[in-house]
């Protein structure tokens, strides 16, 4: 996991991000510098560990959470305890091709969800657009289509089978009387 993260200062022109409340500004800094933010731009994290973290509660951090939500500049899953920023990559590029060959271990550190899918998306598509050493050392796991295994449907238990029950026209010989 990455430590050192670049803060444009030009966030203070950012349209969306003015327009945050002031809980709302530092929901969004506090995940852009979250220690668990990966060189992605994406970490496990649940709301209400975010929330424990600031020692607000739940509802408080979720009401601030809500407006980078509704700007498109996060990402969550809140089934998977999946956080994406998806803007990160564009301000914290890889310094160098050996920044994109470390990915690969990011990766592992992000739930399997429809976001991850996005997030190596975007990785792949930010590799090509720096020099070409940058694309030759992205990992083979970035360079086809993602796909997140598709959870198999719960399967019914298995019914036993009946027991060999004698049928209705069986049962009707059995009580009639014998001549």
């Amino acid at each position: 996991m990455g430590r050192y993260r670049k803060i444009d200062s030009r966030i203070w022109n950012d349209e969306k991000f003015c327009s945050f409340s002031d809980n709302g500004k530092l929901a969004f800094l506090f995940l852009l510098t979250h220690p668990n933010m990966t060189s992605l731009g994406a970490m496990r994290a649940s709301i209400p560990g975010l929330a424990a973290e600031l020692g607000w509660t739940e509802k408080a951090f979720r009401e601030a959470f809500r407006e980078p939500l509704a700007k498109g500049l996060v990402s969550i899953d809140e089934r998977a305890s999946c956080i994406a920023l998806r803007n990160f990559l564009k301000y914290n590029p890889p310094e160098n091709p050996n920044v994109v060959k470390s990915w690969t271990g990011s990766l592992d550190l992000i739930p399997e969800c429809k976001i991850k899918a996005q997030v190596v998306e975007i990785a792949r598509m930010k590799a090509e657009s720096l020099p070409k050493a940058f694309l030759e050392a992205l990992p083979e796991l970035f360079s086809k289509p993602f796909r997140i295994p598709e959870q198999e449907p719960e399967q019914e238990p298995e019914q036993e089978p009946e027991p060999n029950l004698p049928k209705k026209e069986e049962i009707e010989k059995k009580k009639e009387p014998v001549a």
